[in-house]
């Protein structure tokens, strides 16, 4: 008879999974481990490099593009891993809930927890490497508005991971579509041109994207004197909490018809 407490039971299942999620992700390649910062890097290299050849200015304020733009990708991938890796998360481990133990609950809340810990190395592999080989101020300003931004974009992808989650095993038809609402949202959330940037005209339309605060709130942390006007990090939080909230309740209504689809 297992005599461990109900958290004791939780901790050991999600510390399995974690490493078979680790070894699944990380294992088939030949470079582990490194292959979750070189993605970001190369990605940001290359969109640096574009920018270079066809600006003649390749910085915005006095800030070289490359840090510009790392400030914006990391704060968007921070919600966008989330959500596309809780996609299949409950599909990628349903042999496992044959264990009364096992639930699709942990199986999601163990991507999430990868996903930020990529994220967080990935920032700080990014900042060392631009200080110490690039010779940029990479540091962030304000490193506590940093950190609550990202925090507050972990949360709203956690939420809207709950809902694609259930939504990837219930609904896979519509589930095909995430990946092709996340395509525009990487056009209109800042990552590329700065609010400022855009005809003031639009800005009534793109500020009802609370991932374009979140990146430009990101931003302004890391760049001193970076005008993220008209953007807030309330209107983030409230929908993290909102989608974090929608993302646990319909996952808990929906728990039972998971599990026996």
């Amino acid at each position: 008879m297992d005599k461990r407490t109900s958290w004791q039971i939780q901790k050991a299942v999600c510390k399995a999974l974690f490493i078979r999620e680790v070894k699944t992700r990380f294992g088939g390649y030949r470079l582990g481990y490194l292959w979750a910062l070189i993605e970001p890097l190369s990605h940001i290299l290359v969109l640096s490099a574009l920018f270079s050849t066809i600006r003649d200015r390749a910085d915005f304020y006095g800030t070289p593009f490359p840090v510009f733009f790392a400030t914006g990708i990391l704060a968007y991938f921070a919600f966008q891993k989330i959500v596309m890796t809780s996609l299949q998360s409950i599909r990628a481990n349903e042999g496992l809930f044959g264990y009364r133990q096992v639930k699709p609950f942990d199986a999601i809340v163990v991507r999430t927890g990868l996903e930020v810990l990529v994220n967080i190395a990935t920032l700080c592999f990014l900042v060392w490497l631009g200080a110490w080989v690039f010779g940029y101020n990479t540091f962030p300003a304000d490193p506590l508005l940093a950190c609550y931004a990202l925090l507050l974009m972990f949360i709203f992808g956690t939420g809207v991971g709950f809902l694609t989650a259930v939504i990837g095993v219930m609904y896979e038809e519509w589930a095909k579509f995430v990946p092709h609402v996340m395509r525009p949202l990487y056009f209109l959330s800042g990552i590329l041109f700065p609010l400022q940037a855009i005809p003031e005209k639009f800005h009534v339309y793109l500020l009802w994207n609370p991932l374009l605060h979140g990146v430009e709130q990101f931003r302004a942390a890391f760049l001193t004197g970076y005008p993220a006007v008209k953007t807030s990090l309330s209107y983030v939080a409230l929908w993290a909490i909102l989608s974090l909230l929608a993302g646990l309740w319909f996952y808990q209504s929906n728990r039972i018809r998971v599990l026996t689809r």
